[in-house]
Order: structure tokens, then sequence, then C-alpha cells
């Protein structure tokens, strides 16, 4: 019998001091996390570049017209709705942009049967709001998701200035933002108030990682082995 694909383990506040330790070298052992992380099939990580003259990296995903709207991917009517909750700096959520998106797109989206639903987590620290901010000014222009793909498409790192205020924006410019418009949006305090009410609502609802992935009645943070999605998300379409 092959071996079951291995999962990836939600991002926890517990594992980001993890990571910081592995920094210091004071937690060799980490390093399996790592390899962890990098496991899963659904897996797909784009490297955009930290240098001063950055160019963002292009989405791994560009949906069809019409499929990409409010803060979803998949037809408004669609019978199933896979609502994800993240933190753009969370790189377990990267793998599953960058890798289990594009793969629920192909197998169910196109075909009309799902739609995934997108709310903000942000606990991983100030860059974290701050792209999510700008995530929600670009919806405001109708290209929330253009912004979203291109943000998980130029992680790098966390905190550690990938999500700058000069990379932000040159981000929303390659999503094809107004950024005169988005300009004044990002420095509104009531959508800083909107995202931050989203991550107060995250843990009123118990989720204490991401990515945390809500269908039905069934909550789970991590990203489940590919077919046992599937299997899930099949089982849903035919009730």
């Amino acid at each position: 019998m092959a071996a079951e694909p291995l999962r990836l383990q939600r991002y926890t506040p517990q594992m980001e001091l993890i990571r910081r330790a592995v920094l210091m070298g004071l937690v060799v052992g980490a390093v399996g996390v790592v390899v962890l992380f990098l496991s899963n099939p659904f897996d797909s990580k784009p490297t955009p570049s930290m240098s001063g003259d950055f160019t963002p990296v292009a989405p791994t995903l560009i949906p069809a017209d019409g499929l990409a709207t409010d803060h979803g991917l998949g037809a408004a009517d669609a019978p199933v709705v896979l609502t994800v909750w993240t933190d753009y700096q969370c790189p377990i959520c990267g793998a599953w942009a960058n890798g289990a998106e594009p793969s629920l797109y192909e197998r169910y989206v196109t075909e009309g049967k799902l739609r995934i639903e997108h709310r903000h987590y942000s606990f991983l620290g100030e860059e974290s709001f701050t792209a999510a901010v700008g995530a929600e000014c670009a919806a405001e222009q109708d290209l929330f998701w253009d912004f979203h793909s291109y943000l998980y498409a130029n992680q790098s790192g966390e905190n550690e200035g990938a999500f700058s205020a000069e990379r932000l924006r040159k981000i929303a410019g390659a999503a094809g933002v107004q950024l005169t418009i988005w300009d004044s949006c990002i420095a509104d305090p009531a959508v800083r108030a909107e995202v931050e009410a989203d991550a107060e609502e995250a843990k009123s609802l118990g989720i204490t990682g991401t990515p945390t992935l809500v269908l039905g009645d069934w909550m789970e943070s991590g990203i489940p082995a590919p077919e046992d999605l599937y299997a899930r998300i099949d089982a849903a379409i035919k009730k």
C-alpha cells in the first residue's frame, strides 16, 4: 500500500517562537518542522527577490475572468464553499495558496463545484496586518484575489521587510490596483479595524493557527492530505 502523503502542520504563535529560536541557533531539532512544511504534494513555493530593485513574482494561479469575485475564488452559486482563514506571512498558508489552491481550482472551481472564501487571521506581526489591510483596499477595487495571490507569491520570511510599505505598493501595482485610491485606503484606520475584527472572530471560533479550513460543520487547521480533502469535498458535492 502506498504511503499516505504527510500533512503540513498548522502554523501557530508557538511555532513562530520556535522559528525565532532556530534563527538564534537555540533549537536545532526544529529543522524537522521545516522538512514537514515542504513534504506535502500540494506545496509550491515561488522565490521572490529581496533586493532593492524588487519586481513582484507573478502568482502560481491566474484564474479565468469571472472566477475571482469579492474575497473568493469560484462561482458565487457553487454548491460547496470552503472557507480558509490565513495569515499572509504564514509559510504553510503560502504552500496552500501556491500549491493546494491551484489544484482545487483545476479539479473543482473551474467545474463550478467549489468556491474558496478567504478570511484574515493576522497574528504573526505587523506585516501580517498591513498586508491584510492592503488586500482589503484592493477588494474595494474588485481586485482582492489578484492582490491576495500576489502576496502569497511574494512571501519571504516574517517581519523582515517582505511586506514593507514600499514592497506592498509594488505588489499592488503589479496586481493592477489603482495606487492613488489604494494609498488613501490603507491610511484609513477603519480598514485596519476590520482586519483586527476578523482576527478576533477567528479566536472566538476557536481557531488557533493557520491555515484553518472550514467546510460545513468540519473545521481543521493545516493542509490535509490531498485525497482526504478531495474526498471531503466530493462528499459535500453529493449532498
